[in-house]
């Protein structure tokens, strides 16, 4: 099958052929002398995917029709030989179905229920066998992601709920493999927050709290963490329908939640009025709203009404922190509006609010305070309100700074979120005192250590040499990017024109040789047949400035004009609008030339695209100290009669 991968070098191991193997195999579990033999065999070849192709094709395609049959026929026993049977017949049908070329919706509806029958039964622990249990969890969960056919048995029979129990058997595996089955119910529902709460008021938090980070004391399995952060993007992506509603003039919920926040700010002003007075004017303003209709502040989408629902959560659970905030703005004017407004839009980008949930977790590790939380979206937002404003009073910042603070915020967050110990942050204090520990001066120092490092790696030695020989080519890249302006051309004002708005067009070929130009009505790019003028490039020469012919005419513009001089004394007189428009024609002309691009702007580019590439070709060896000196050549060996000693 893969004969024309082989290398010369490469070492081969002599084995049975594989359709050898599955005709083997199958006749050994179809015996009963040698059935947990073939059985056994059968699990740990069922990986290969070659293998696989061939014990499928067996007994006329049915090979796992007939492993299916085998478990159907199964039967409860508390032997450890047909524990183990059992077992391995499982994973050796998982596997086989892993190499997709068996769909998943020809298992059959009986199958479906013996798998689950068979999950029912191991929950007595006389039958619980972690091997048998986690096979069918993983078996269930591969019904449900690839069945379109079977998936609603499994969602009835098996709903999540049911499934908690087995995370607190003492099994890895088992966990495993209940947390992905969860994950894929809940992935695949039609009313994923009626699933939510189901596995709320059932305790998942307090199961997972106490069976897992209780029993891992900081050190959760990396696949049990991975399942944990996909639950995480189910219960933090609730809020997405009030991220992406924005406020509705007279909805009673909106009006009512709006008019909470002065209330609980100024309380005492509007505790003897009744709950319809109207609302000062300046009580908005001190609340730091950007407009005087405080409605109009939360009609983008994101964050929409999820930034009124956190800080209306926030002033109600949390009061004193709520009037302390809004104490301090007075003394350092910070918008609590607009800053929570700019706080939740951070967060709904850093949590992915509203991106299709898919098998990856959101970051690297799980963060056990958010899945142990009710309403683990405003909770963040009340710890992170609090650092904004303490960065806000050490940057010194004014109402002009805030988008230069909320990008030092998001700094500090996303260093903690994103750091190697997460698992750690399992209370709103931890993630607190981590956050606060991230002041402004440490963040800045942190960019000037990085900046220093990137700066000492470019300039070694092996860096630069690697520099210079990629230079052409990035050099080239610079070149092809100002070719391509000058082939969608531009328009250019006439010269000595009685008439401002008198341009002329002027592009070049797709073949880099002929110049086409014309008059054009406007500025828009006419089909490059219909400029009758055209100029071979090899016949111009290109001058600029105080040299051009048309330079006393366009003193004001000196720096912007440029010629084209060609059949010995005609030339084409240029004047660029932009300075960018004169660098690009300039650059350009001169590589068609055989020139060097000379303008600041070519040298820019050439030099951001360079350190790009090197960063990039570097990413590899992160952490790792490049030596200052090539490493020398080993010298020659004796003779090259080398040969491998096989155990």
């Amino acid at each position: 099958e893969n004969r024309h991968e082989l290398k010369n070098g490469d070492i081969l191991s002599i084995a049975l052929s594989p359709s050898l193997r599955a005709r083997e195999i199958f006749e050994k579990i179809r015996t009963n002398d040698q059935k947990s033999t073939g059985i056994s065999e059968l699990a740990d070849l069922s990986r290969d995917p070659t293998f696989a192709i061939q014990f499928i094709s067996l007994n006329e395609g049915k090979g796992v029709q007939s492993l299916m049959s085998m478990i159907e026929k199964s039967v409860p026993s508390n032997t450890p030989t047909d524990k183990g049977d059992l077992a391995n017949i499982l994973g050796g049908f998982q596997e086989l179905m892993e190499h997709s070329i068996v769909s998943w919706d020809t298992i059959g509806e009986n199958f479906v229920k013996k798998i689950i029958n068979i999950l029912d039964r191991s929950r007595s622990k006389d039958y619980f066998h972690p091997p048998i249990v986690h096979r069918c969890l993983d078996i269930l969960e591969s019904i449900v992601m690839n069945s379109t056919q079977y998936y609603c048995i499994v969602a009835h029979e098996v709903p999540p709920s049911s499934v908690i129990g087995f995370i607190s058997k003492g099994s890895q595996f088992v966990t495993h493999y209940a947390l992905a089955l969860i994950n894929a119910l809940i992935l695949k529902a039609q009313d994923q927050p009626s699933i939510l709460h189901e596995l709320s008021i059932n305790n998942f938090s307090t199961t997972i709290n106490d069976n897992i980070l209780q029993q891992a004391r900081g050190e959760v399995d990396h696949d049990i963490a991975h399942q944990l952060s996909i639950y995480q993007s189910f219960i933090l992506n609730q809020v997405e329908n009030r991220m992406r509603t924005s406020f509705a003039d007279g909805q009673p919920r909106m009006e009512e939640s709006l008019r909470l926040l002065p209330v609980q700010a100024f309380s005492e002003e509007y505790r003897n009025k009744g709950a319809n007075a109207p609302i000062h004017e300046h009580h908005w303003k001190q609340l730091g709203f950007s407009q005087t209709n405080p409605r109009l502040d939360f009609q983008e989408t994101p964050p929409g009404v999820l930034a009124l629902d956190c800080m209306v959560y926030l002033a109600r659970t949390k009061h004193e922190i709520y009037t302390r905030l809004l104490f301090a703005q007075m003394d350092n004017p910070c918008p609590f509006a607009q800053t929570s407004i700019a706080l939740t839009k951070i967060l709904c980008q850093l949590f992915r609010i509203g991106e299709q949930t898919g098998d990856i977790g959101y970051f690297q590790e799980f963060i056990p305070f958010l899945i142990l939380n009710e309403e683990p979206f405003k909770e963040i937002f009340c710890i992170t309100i609090q650092l904004l404003f303490k960065t806000w009073r050490e940057m010194r910042a004014g109402i002009m700074d805030l988008e230069k603070v909320t990008a030092v915020v998001t700094k500090q967050i996303t260093m903690v979120l994103q750091s190697q110990d997460t698992s750690t942050l399992t209370s709103s204090e931890v993630l607190k005192s981590r956050l606060f520990e991230l002041n402004y001066k440490k963040i800045i120092a942190a960019e000037e250590q990085s900046q220093l490092l990137d700066e000492a790696v470019l300039k070694s030695r092996p860096v630069q040499d690697l520099r210079i020989r990629i230079t052409p080519e990035i050099y080239e890249l610079v070149k092809q990017e100002r070719l391509h302006h000058l082939i969608q051309g531009a328009a250019f004002p006439k010269i000595g024109g009685r008439r401002r708005d008198q341009f002329f067009y002027c592009r070049l070929a797709p073949n880099h040789k002929i110049i086409h130009f014309g008059d054009t009505a406007g500025q828009t790019a006419p089909p490059l047949e219909t400029l009758e003028n055209k100029v071979q490039i090899s016949d111009t020469k290109l001058v600029t400035g105080t040299e051009c012919p048309h330079a006393e005419r366009a003193r004001k513009n000196i720096n912007l004009i440029f010629s084209l001089i060609y059949n010995g004394d005609e030339h084409l007189d240029f004047c660029a609008p932009t300075e960018t428009v004169y660098n690009i024609w300039v650059d350009g002309l001169n590589a068609l030339l055989g020139r060097r691009m000379t303008s600041k702007a070519a040298e820019e580019d050439l030099e951001t695209l360079l350190n790009m590439d090197l960063k990039l070709r570097l990413l590899d060896l992160e952490n790792i100290t490049i030596p200052t000196q090539q490493p020398p050549i080993p010298p020659e060996p004796n003779s090259y009669n080398f040969y491998y000693k096989l155990d």
